[in-house]
């Protein structure tokens, strides 16, 4: 069996590269990353190193192959022959790999599915749209199946350099299930012992971004606020610890109330997750779970979806509230989305900014409690400043 995967980063070889291997694929990396090609060429395999507390497993990913996305008709000849292809190429590069993937689709004589990777509510229908702009009008799609996949698996870093003769490693966590979307796939399924065929994938989707994504992100913005530099150390902060454990019983209350109590979970799952977010062997950055904020920010996504689905089930968002707030104040050197929001915040003001990025508007009594937050988390600050304290906002 054949897998081809787009994208050679964390969450390529980290989880999805990892899920194949152990399922019996061989494995072909398509990248724009030269070096990263020339490396896994030269050296044949990597490892991934599952992580929690003290204990830790490693894994050889070995017998790989991988060619550049320049290399067209070495590329499309790769898909042709794959029984699983797989997206982790992350959301704003669907685009890129899309004229390439539909090349090699048009090409076919077999069915096969596309799994993407992506950290995307719909990312199956998104990467169907953008393959299918690329081929001619009244091209037949549905001898394939798309799907958005929800990961389980946080993988943080890459550790070692291409240049080097050794494997490079790629560290996470234990998690390995993955859901996909049964509605969107095609016969014959992916062979993948750890797999969810979800036929309600939207519920899944929702109950990952509204209630894990939504406290890691509070966990972040307000870690970044306080001068955190890993979320295992955030989340031992006792305010931060209580917000994004409130924050996060905002959106599973919001979620049992759209698909039912059962569902949702309890007191248990969360209490798991917080556990997750302590794992210090992981060494998650900040950075990382911040990064991209305007994406994280928009109408749907953890934290305003979380909120609005709350609301619709009467709960008062105060915590998911004031983490968009805090994500409003997020300022990485390394991060141009972040850099060109605090820019349109200070030339447009944060109402404007807001109703273009999260659609919130003068009048929205949730936009209005942002404003609020983030005036009383900005007080006084001059963005290089700690958050002393959060409750009675006091910077050093």
């Amino acid at each position: 069996m054949n897998a081809v995967i787009l994208g050679s980063g964390r969450i390529g070889c980290g989880f999805a590269g990892h899920l194949l291997a152990e399922a019996g694929y061989a494995l072909t990396f398509l990248s724009r990353n030269g070096e990263m090609v020339e490396h896994l060429n030269r050296v044949g395999s990597y490892r991934v190193r599952l992580a929690h507390g003290r204990e830790c497993s490693e894994h050889e990913i070995g017998g790989v192959r991988a060619l550049v996305t320049t290399e067209r008709a070495e590329c499309v000849q790769a898909l042709v022959q794959a029984d699983v292809i797989v997206t982790a190429v992350g959301p704003t590069n669907l685009g890129e790999i899309a004229p390439l993937l539909a090349e090699a689709l048009a090409a076919r004589d077999t069915p096969v599915n596309v799994l993407a990777f992506e950290n995307l509510a719909d990312g199956g229908a998104e990467l169907r749209a953008l393959v299918a702009a690329c081929l001619p009008q009244g091209f037949d799609l549905s001898r394939f199946g798309f799907s958005g996949t929800l990961v389980s698996r946080a993988v943080t870093q890459r550790v070692g350099e291409p240049a080097d003769d050794k494997p490079l490693v790629f560290l996470g966590d234990p998690p390995a299930e993955l859901v996909v979307d049964g509605c969107s796939l095609v016969q014959p399924l992916p062979h993948l012992p750890t797999m969810r065929v979800a036929s309600n994938f939207a519920a899944w989707m929702q109950r990952k971004l509204f209630i894990f994504s939504a406290g890691h992100a509070t966990c972040a913005y307000l870690g970044h606020l306080k001068g955190y530099r890993y979320i295992h150390s955030a989340i031992r902060d006792d305010e931060i610890r209580n917000s994004v454990m409130q924050a996060m019983v905002e959106g599973q209350r919001g979620i049992a109330a759209l698909h039912g109590e059962d569902f949702a979970g309890g007191l248990a799952h969360l209490e798991q997750i917080l556990e997750r977010f302590g794992n210090a062997a992981i060494t998650d950055p900040v950075s990382r779970v911040a990064r991209d904020p305007s994406r994280k920010l928009s109408s749907g996504d953890r934290l305003l979806g979380a909120a609005r689905l709350a609301a619709r089930a009467g709960i008062h968002p105060e915590q998911l509230l004031r983490a968009a707030a805090a994500a409003y104040c997020f300022s990485d050197p390394a991060d141009a989305v972040a850099g060109r929001l605090q820019a349109e915040i200070r030339a447009a003001g944060l109402r404007r900014t807001m109703h273009r990025v999260s659609g919130l508007g003068s009048g929205d009594r949730l936009g209005q409690a942002v404003a609020r937050h983030w005036r009383q988390l900005t007080r006084h600050w001059h963005g290089d400043s700690v958050l002393l304290n959060l409750d009675r906002v006091h910077w050093a």
